[in-house]
């Protein structure tokens, strides 16, 4: 499976490099962009298969006093598998850290010394359950492939250091 993937990378690095080669390209190619970037780099760290938010960051309280209950959406929830399960609380201890009071579980403890300084989103949602789709949401915005992820827009507005590597 790693080979097949990583055929698929190098044909994108290929397509990028003889994209900056191409008539199109030099035609096509902005000169001025509506502001200058300030950005130099942009990091983002996209953990498939790591641990649930809910077992580490995402405290909720609701799961604890709902725990074992059958679960219900109120509406159509598209599973990966054969339904949905009853509702399952986090195995971990959660404790406030800092003076925010943010809840952290007992894995992610060491994180309370820092918490202040760490931003956490809470407000993303998803329709799917399903993990491929949910990876395309979560890359480009879509459930549906075919529209550019973060890469292409970073590239876009940064272009790159280096002609002889792909902007990604």
């Amino acid at each position: 499976m790693l080979s097949r993937m990583g055929n698929g990378f190098g044909g994108l690095a290929l397509t990028a490099m003889l994209n900056q080669e191409s008539l199109a390209a030099s035609q096509g190619q902005l000169t001025d962009l509506h502001f200058p970037p300030r950005a130099k780099r942009v990091v983002q760290l996209f953990m498939a298969g790591a641990a649930s938010h809910i077992d580490l960051w995402d405290h909720k309280p609701q799961l604890e006093k709902h725990h074992g209950e059958a679960s219900d959406f109120g509406e159509h929830v598209e599973a990966f598998q054969n339904g949905l399960g009853p509702w399952m609380k986090s195995p971990f201890a959660f404790t406030p850290y800092g003076q925010s009071g943010k809840m952290l579980s007992e894995v992610v403890a060491p994180l309370g010394e820092c918490v202040d300084d760490i931003a956490f989103i809470h407000n993303m949602i998803g329709k799917t359950g399903v993990h491929s789709q949910a990876t395309y949401l979560q890359a480009t915005g879509f459930q549906r492939p075919g529209f550019p992820g973060m890469g292409a827009w970073v590239s876009y507005a940064l272009g790159t250091e280096n002609e002889n590597l792909p902007t990604f």
